[in-house]
């Protein structure tokens, strides 16, 4: 309670100047302070400053992956529209495994168990504010119309090396479908890159998923300029292939890490 009272300075102000104006003015005014300080402290109002406290650090603990996981989940599909079930999903998960658990340290969880949906409803909605407050900028990256399938290729390959990957292209020949093997310490990721004016479909998820297979790679990635159909959000769901804006790839350790992609 008196860490949320002190990271929220205005009202703790208030109720300094309420028991100095009863020092200096009517003890009244004091007892008043006391009150509502004792309010705070019996009722659910407290229960509820408390959560969203601990729902507020958890969140700024995780914003950079969170950030990478919305921007993933919210991707459009080929007709331009935003689902937000997948990340809504997500976000349940996050408050069922990360948060509740701290609640229930606190014992404030019983106010979720009271009205889970509205509740549940609510920390989505602020934990989508935190992000939207503390993600990290994007910087522009606009790719000529002209650039040929290897030169996109080349691209992602020095943008996973920035990044911290040994990433290398393959031969071309006997690759079985992949692009890019990129390493980071205990990972290994096979990335396929389609540079399309259109939509990319089904076929680029099942050569992801057999170059894995063929490269002992426990992940699979297809990193494209354009968009993936919905046909092609399915299977790769159904089958562990990670699909990718090309924007995504300096974040590419953050999504793996956080499960995405491992077949």
């Amino acid at each position: 309670m008196f860490r949320y009272l002190w990271r929220h300075k205005a009202f703790s102000s208030v109720l300094l100047l309420l028991f100095g104006a009863g020092l200096c003015l009517k003890p009244i005014a004091a007892w008043c302070g006391l009150a509502l300080l004792l309010f705070l402290r019996l009722t659910k109002v407290h229960s509820v400053l408390l959560i969203y406290d601990l729902t507020d650090r958890a969140v700024l603990k995780h914003v950079r992956t969170l950030a990478t996981k919305r921007a993933h989940m919210l991707s459009p599909d080929e007709y331009g529209n935003v689902s937000e079930d997948a990340w809504d999903k997500h976000l349940n998960s996050f408050i069922k495994k990360t948060l509740v658990p701290q609640f229930q340290r606190r014992k404030v969880d019983h106010l979720l168990a009271k009205n889970p949906k509205r509740y549940v409803a609510r920390l989505r909605t602020r934990i989508n504010r935190i992000i939207d407050r503390h993600q990290p900028p994007e910087p522009a990256v606009v790719l000529e119309d002209t650039m040929t399938g290897r030169e996109f290729e080349l691209y992602c390959r020095d943008v996973l090396q920035d990044a911290g990957w040994r990433a290398a292209l393959t031969p071309g020949s006997g690759d079985q479908g992949a692009d890019i093997i990129a390493e980071k310490e205990d990972r290994r990721v096979v990335i396929q890159c389609k540079f399309y004016n259109g939509t990319v479909g089904n076929k680029a998820v099942q050569e992801a998923y057999a170059a894995a297979a063929f490269q002992d790679a426990p992940y699979a990635v297809v990193v494209t300029n354009s968009v993936f159909t919905k046909s092609a959000h399915q299977l790769a769901h159904k089958n562990g292939v990670l699909l990718m804006h090309h924007s995504d790839l300096p974040r590419l350790e953050l999504i793996v890490t956080s499960g995405a992609g491992s077949r």
